[in-house]
């Protein structure tokens, strides 16, 4: 043997079974690194591949540019395409019309389709020549068209009629709206539209290349054009997720993201130190062995150091392969949740940043953690190692107080708390579970604010009365209820403007009328009064707002077509999924009530949910409906957002269900390796007379100790902490007041509780098994 160095595979194959744990645990801490920044990459992925479906391809947005603008912008090297768009009618508020329904106008540049690729061209080809236009499919299919027939279009200046090149994919706003829509370049666009006043709806998206500093770019632009910074829009989602984005918003998010970085690699490190400490606190006879035999402290320390290399040999690829398997498993369920954002992600996606960040994290973690095992292995005397009882035994500065509790439970937190280092270090890794957990728990409100999950009562279609009056028939209801492919329909009548006297107060109201489900999918909602007063025609529900105080049995006087009518206030709602405006309330009433205040019987809109969401099946509910009436569409806005929710849903809860596991894997482990530490203590005490039972009521108080005050340091840590990122991710911009997480911490304490229970089971069936000579000579 040349050097001590080489005792490091031989102490590797005889200390196998005891440094399993550690190398788990460096396994477990890189896995946790590499499975959650790359589910943060993959979520930015998901994310930016959904913001360009949505929203464009484009980073900056200019307005009123003319030809040498253009010509000047496109030419920069930074640039990598850009177009022309415009679009009329957009808000669906003017007569532009083919047929009965109501039509968006829009002029583009070839360059649209590769900026906007949500918008697929299906057939055809893009208009070039004047007058050709694009029809959307829903256009082709109402009126039986083809490539090359003439469609017509009503204005409010006369008839356009345009020469069909192709054909373009619905989007969900135009199927929602029950919109057809037309597409022409820019040059037939300007000719229908020669009023200037038009032409400055025009909007010249950009899209830079990849690796560019788009807000240095953007800063030089305007300076050569001459134009105001604040005049430039940019895609603030798609720059967020780049990272380029000056949004104050946006940078909140990114400090909130480095904060989380940082405690996951802290926990990483944490969760090393503890176990690496207690290995070395096992081998410190073998440590001093080798003192014994003429090992300095500075060989000791590179042996201690080299060792932990060495299980980084093995334990950092198995971390980085478990934590590819999630994303794999991630990435599979989401291409199925959600083809139309995630169908072009690979099945098996690798996340170079997740690996890299696991690989460069876990060796200078385990470089950085090693240190201080290195330094009290290198300190142990030699005569330590040769009496048998090196580590084992902290110096006792006072006795355990029994004069309370058993003597094994005053033992056991004893224990605990002999070693001041020891109990830090357990304590801080314990707390940095709750700590992660309350921290990434503020992505869930982030979640429910940002993203509006589908509500019970969100239709696939609706028949929308055109000019918001009450003529749909109530027989056009009981028809669509037979329809074997309807589920549900639910209609509402509405009565706009109302006059009312609230309290003296002349005010004005919409009234709207709710039915069966409707009042049953309000009972959430109800902060006082009664639902079933409502829904029998004794009274209205008043939508609280702020200038509309009411109490329930309060008397108002509503003005209608029918006279002044006196209504009761049944109940006050705290929601409902409409808005008047600030100085308009609203008022929900039974449709028995609606028709006898009114005087109307139909139905300003039918919301219909469906069975079979089948196309042949909304055509047949479509021409059961008749061309009177505005048709929208759902079915695509409704699996969007029902794929965005549930995706977001997917990583965040993925994210929490992660930090759970390592919190139940740091504290079983931690807890064994503690026990493994003091076997020889445990043995001896047995020798003379201590009984298992008492042994596991020892190691229950230690372990609730630590499990007591790392529930107290990770409330006192992780609050402030939830407070800061809640300010700043929420309250920042939603204005919604922070509150306790408690609903978090209990489920976290629950988590590590039960953890601790299982900690406890694990070395006491060792103790079990092992006889009273076997346990003092315990390794």
């Amino acid at each position: 043997m040349k050097s001590y160095l080489e005792l490091i595979p031989v102490s590797a194959r005889a200390h196998r079974k005891q440094t399993r744990m550690t190398r788990l645990c460096i396994t477990i801490s890189v896995f946790l690194i590499a499975a959650l920044f790359g589910m943060a990459d993959m979520f930015l992925r998901s994310q930016k591949n959904q913001a360009i479906q949505s929203d464009g391809a484009w980073h900056a947005a200019f307005k009123l540019l003319d030809e040498e603008q253009l010509a000047l912008l496109g030419a920069r090297p930074e640039v990598k395409g850009l177009c022309r768009y415009a679009a009329t009618n957009y808000r669906l508020d003017m007569e532009y019309e083919i047929g009965e329904t109501r039509t968006v106008l829009c002029g583009f540049d070839e360059t649209f389709f590769e900026l906007f690729p949500g918008i697929h061209l299906s057939d055809g080809n893009f208009p070039r020549k004047e007058n050709e236009a694009l029809v959307t499919e829903s256009v082709r299919d109402s009126l039986q068209l083809s490539a090359g027939d003439t469609v017509e279009m009503t204005t409010p200046e006369g008839t356009l009629s345009f020469c069909v090149s192709g054909f373009v994919e619905d989007t969900s706003n135009l199927l929602k709206g029950g919109a057809f829509g037309v597409f022409v370049n820019m040059d037939t666009y300007f000719v229908c539209f020669g009023d200037a006043t038009l032409r400055e709806d025009v909007v010249c998206y950009v899209e830079f290349k990849s690796g560019c500093r788009i807000q240095k770019a953007l800063d030089d632009i305007c300076g050569q054009l001459d134009i105001p910074r604040d005049a430039v829009s940019e895609n603030a989602k798609l720059m967020g997720l780049l990272l380029q984005s000056r949004n104050n918003y946006i940078m909140a998010l990114y400090m909130a993201a480095a904060i989380l970085a940082v405690l996951v690699a802290f926990a990483g490190m944490l969760m090393i130190l503890g176990s690496l400490n207690s290995n070395v606190a096992q081998r410190t006879e073998f440590f001093g062995m080798m003192r014994c035999i003429g090992a300095t402290k500075t060989q000791v320390k590179r042996f201690v150091r080299l060792e932990a290399l060495l299980w980084c040999r093995t334990a950092i690829p198995a971390g980085i392969a478990g934590s590819m398997v999630i994303i794999w498993i991630l990435c599979g369920i989401l291409k199925r949740v959600s083809p139309t954002y995630f169908g072009e992600m690979p099945d098996f996606g690798i996340s170079l940043p997740g690996i890299a960040a696991g690989l460069l994290i876990g060796l200078l973690t385990v470089l950085a953690a090693s240190g201080a095992p290195a330094k009290k292995a290198a300190r142990v005397s030699p005569l330590a190692a040769v009496s048998g009882n090196a580590g084992t035994v902290f110096a006792a500065k006072r006795a355990a107080d029994t004069r309370i509790l058993p003597v094994e439970a005053a033992l056991g937190i004893h224990h605990a708390t002999g070693s001041k280092k020891n109990l830090l270090l357990l304590t801080a890794s314990f707390a940095f579970s709750i700590i992660l957990f309350l921290c990434f728990g503020t992505g869930v409100d982030f979640m429910q604010h940002a993203l509006t999950p589908l509500r019970p009562y969100t239709p696939d279609v609706s028949v929308v009365s055109r000019d918001n009056g009450c003529d749909i028939p109530d027989s056009l209801s009981a028809a669509l209820k037979e329809n074997p492919a309807v589920k549900r329909v639910f209609g509402r009548s509405f009565a706009y403007d109302l006059p009312v006297t609230l309290q003296g107060e002349e005010k004005k109201v919409n009234l709207i009328s709710y039915e069966t489900f409707q009042f049953g999918w309000a009972e959430g909602d109800l902060l006082e009064g009664s639902m079933e007063s409502a829904e029998n025609g004794e009274g209205v529900l008043l939508v609280k707002k702020e200038g509309f105080p009411a109490e329930t049995g309060m008397e108002i006087e509503l003005q209608t077509e029918n006279g002044v009518q006196k209504v009761t206030i049944a109940g006050v709602l705290s929601y409902a999924p409409f808005d008047g405006g600030d100085e308009t309330g609203i008022l929900i009433c039974s449709e028995d009530l609606f028709r006898q205040l009114t005087g109307e019987t139909g139905y300003t809109i039918l919301d219909i949910q469906l069975e079979d969401k089948s196309d042949s099946a909304v055509d047949e509910i479509r021409s059961l409906a008749g061309n009177g009436y505005t048709f929208s569409d759902q079915r695509m806005s409704n699996q969007e957002v029902r794929a965005l929710y549930y995706s977001f849903s997917l990583f965040v809860y993925g994210f929490l269900a992660i930090i759970a596991l390592i919190a139940v894997f740091n504290i079983i482990n931690s807890i064994g390796m503690s026990v493994s530490a003091r076997m020889r203590q445990y043995g001896a005490m047995r020798a003379i007379g201590t009984s298992i039972r008492q042994l596991g009521r020892m190691i229950a108080a230690e372990t609730v100790t630590y499990l007591f005050c790392g529930l107290l340091l990770g409330l006192a840590a992780g609050l402030p902490l939830h407070y800061l990122l809640y300010t700043q991710i929420i309250t920042g911009r939603w204005g919604d007041a922070w509150s306790a997480p408690v609903p978090e911490f209990g489920f976290i304490a629950l988590v590590m509780v039960a953890a601790a229970a299982a900690a406890i089971a694990g070395p006491m069936r060792r103790i079990r098994r092992m006889s009273v000579s076997r346990t003092i000579r315990a390794q």
